[in-house]
């Protein structure tokens, strides 16, 4: 072996002595980031599959009942695989849309009580603006439905999502018609309108409702789907 062969070993058995333990941490550190990162990517996956898989079964059981109420066992698959969904798999979507379907059904019974604690729930949640919006709405509904209009308007303030103005606006003016104060249902139903103008969305029931405080609702039509020719 020439002096440059004994050398250039020399200096790798240095380098070894030097950096070769901090190498082998480094790669087992690697390897177990990579090993974890995997795991829970997997369980992500199954979570996702086990909480789409329950949501299914609580959607089925819920047709069952929009036929036939009284279904029993149908009724009993509704609630159990919805618990199981609140409790197993609060941070998923299924979770949120299970409660919400809790809460209808509970409007459904006039189970007001159960309702409201499926629609609190959803709003202690760290939900989006939609679906908050949503679960505002309803409950808002409720409050209505229990005679506390006043509790229902402050509940409809505290909600600014733009995107559920026509909704929430329409609601109010509801509540204020059945109060008596036909000056404030009538500005709720402009400001409703006025959105629904904008986006070229008819909306019925609501010109119905100004006729019926003595408004004239503006026509809406919605956009034809069919786009003309050119030069036609």
């Amino acid at each position: 072996m020439s002096t440059h062969d004994d050398e250039q070993l020399e200096n790798m058995k240095r380098f070894w002595d030097d950096y070769g333990t901090p190498i082998l941490v480094g790669s087992s550190i690697a390897l177990a980031v990579f090993a974890g990162w995997r795991y829970w990517q997997q369980s992500k996956l199954e979570t996702a599959s086990q909480a789409a898989g329950a949501y299914q079964r609580t959607q089925e059981a819920y047709q069952k009942l929009s036929l036939s109420p009284d279904d029993k066992e149908a009724n009993t698959e509704l609630q159990r695989e919805a618990q199981k969904l609140i409790q197993e798999y609060a941070t998923t979507p299924y979770a949120l849309n299970a409660a919400l379907l809790l809460a209808k059904r509970g409007m459904e019974n006039k189970d007001l009580k159960e309702a409201e604690k499926q629609l609190r729930w959803v709003l202690t949640q760290p939900v989006d603006d939609g679906v908050k919006s949503i679960a505002t709405l309803r409950l808002a509904q409720l409050f209505v439905e229990k005679g506390d209009n006043k509790g229902a308007l402050e509940l409809l303030a505290k909600d600014t999502n733009a995107a559920f103005t026509p909704s929430r606006d329409e609601l109010r003016g509801d509540i204020l018609k059945t109060m008596g104060d036909v000056a404030g249902a009538q500005k709720a139903y402009q400001s409703a309108v006025k959105a629904l103008v904008e986006r070229n969305e008819p909306r019925p029931l609501l010109e119905m409702k100004m006729a019926d405080v003595g408004l004239v609702a503006p026509e809406i039509k919605r956009p034809s789907p069919i786009k003309p020719e050119a030069g036609a």
